[in-house]
């Protein structure tokens, strides 16, 4: 194999590693950082989706390949829902029942990770399309906030 060809694999290969610590770090941490945002401004599904949307253009869509932004897209989706329902723990402990952490799991890590997906499926053709995404994300995040009560 030609040394080029394998100089663009190895920095290939290390682009993707560093993206998805960065996909990683956002998953975990985002909920964090918007949680106090979210209690001081209100909007949660508004301000959750605009940071997840920036996750989504800023970094994931710049990956390679569509297979592989759907899946770190999953994959943030995952950790975003289970970073955040970990941080509601305070709020589940005051209200002394546990099974609301297990109610969360269920149904808000699986709606995090649809939010994503459908922001990363309308920026696949065109990151430009990814503002109808966002809409879809935001009413189905206020759907689901709706239609859920914990």
């Amino acid at each position: 194999m030609p040394k080029q060809i394998q100089y663009f694999k190895i920095q290939s290969s290390l682009n993707d590693i560093i993206s998805l610590i960065f996909v990683i770090i956002a998953g975990l941490v985002l909920p964090a950082v918007l949680i106090p945002t979210v209690k001081f401004f209100g909007h949660t599904e508004i301000i959750e989706e605009v940071a997840k949307a920036l996750i989504v253009l800023f970094l994931i869509l710049k990956l390679p390949t569509n297979k592989t932004k759907i899946i770190y897209g999953l994959f943030f989706g995952l950790l975003f829902g289970l970073s955040e329902s970990i941080f509601y723990l305070n709020n589940i402990f005051q209200f002394g029942d546990f099974n609301v952490f297990w109610q969360r799991i269920l149904w808000t890590v699986p709606m995090h990770i649809i939010t994503v997906l459908v922001m990363v499926f309308s920026g696949l053709t065109a990151k430009r399309f990814l503002i109808f995404g966002f809409i879809g994300a935001v009413i189905l995040h206020m759907l689901f906030n709706s239609l859920i009560a914990y």
